[in-house]
């Protein structure tokens, strides 16, 4: 049995992957297991993952389709499972095809969800490991996140939720709060925490699963914490195209509100979207791409919150 179980997603972004997966041969801690899984890509990540796997002499790896993974039974000498998924199912879909077999497999301790368009500092895992304790109620631990590109702050590793207006804004210092949610590019928590909590909610597709996730995890009574030691460089969604963040982080934004938030609460941030999103028409006229997507994330955000299950706000599910 592995210590940690480290998931990692990719979707057509075979070089950020193999960059990251070099970097974590670096980490100054041994006992962990990577758990690999392709999105379906449509380009030849597969291929060049493999190739890169099969010149690493780090990485003792295993392939498999996602229908045999529940039946997989990982011999010792592997530390890594390339899973190829047969759908894009996006960050929650995909991530939970690892998530489930962990729940189902007593094969790790510790779980690590990490983006592949990270790379990571050698002290990361240890750092994440020291910061989680189980007598404080721990739930999720995250780590500080640095701009690839500059170095700069992007984020300690978590943030917090603003239910007026159904914002998720990233903590860039520590001002001594409870974080709200834990930044999804990396979240660390135990097999223990999973089993309660459960599978990520699979109906954003993209944007706003971590901080749906951290909600649900803290409405179970657990805290969120950050590690200020080790840290992860970020390249902050390099293959996602700008209208698609628009799209989901509106459309995402309304479905969250419903899911977590009381009626009334709820009502009044339609009221605010519903004006913010003409707002936003009105002073771009001339963009029809990005209005014609505002439009039709506020429709959807709004069919889809009204399908969707209305949770008992601050309670334990």
């Amino acid at each position: 049995m592995s210590n940690v179980a480290i998931i990692l997603l990719n979707w057509n972004g075979y070089e950020d992957t193999i960059e990251c997966l070099e970097s974590l041969t670096g980490v100054n801690y041994d006992d962990f297991t990577i758990y690999l899984v392709d999105n379906n890509s449509s380009d030849d990540s597969v291929e060049r993952i493999t190739e890169y796997l099969d010149r690493d002499k780090f990485y003792e790896y295993d392939i498999l389709p996602r229908l045999n993974l529940a039946s997989y039974h990982k011999k010792t000498n592997i530390n890594m499972v390339l899973i190829l998924n047969d759908s894009n199912n996006g960050f929650a879909g995909g991530n939970n095809v690892v998530l489930k077999y962990i729940m189902d497999n007593d094969v790790c301790d510790y779980v690590l969800l990490l983006n592949n368009d990270t790379i990571v500092s050698e002290d990361f895992i240890t750092d994440l490991e020291d910061e989680f304790v189980e007598e404080e109620k721990t739930g999720f631990v995250g780590i500080t996140h640095y701009y690839y590109d500059t170095h700069e702050i992007q984020t300690i590793g978590s943030g917090l939720v603003d239910t007026k207006h159904g914002e998720a804004t990233a903590i860039l210092e520590d001002t001594g709060l409870e974080p709200d949610f834990i930044t999804g590019s990396c979240i660390f928590t135990t097999r223990d925490v999973l089993l309660d909590v459960g599978l990520i909610y699979e109906d954003y597709f993209l944007y706003w699963e971590d901080v749906d996730w951290s909600t649900t995890a803290k409405n179970k009574g657990y805290k969120h914490k950050t590690s200020s030691k080790g840290y992860v460089c970020h390249k902050e969604g390099a293959s996602i195209e700008s209208l698609n963040r628009i799209y989901y982080h509106t459309r995402n934004r309304i479905v969250y509100m419903k899911r977590h938030t009381k009626t009334s609460i709820y009502y009044h941030f339609l009221v605010y979207i519903i004006l913010y999103v003409i707002k936003e028409i009105t002073f771009n006229l001339g963009r029809t791409s990005h209005n014609k997507i505002m439009i039709k994330a506020l429709i959807h955000g709004i069919m889809k919150a009204s399908k969707t299950r209305q949770l008992k706000w601050g309670q334990k599910r």
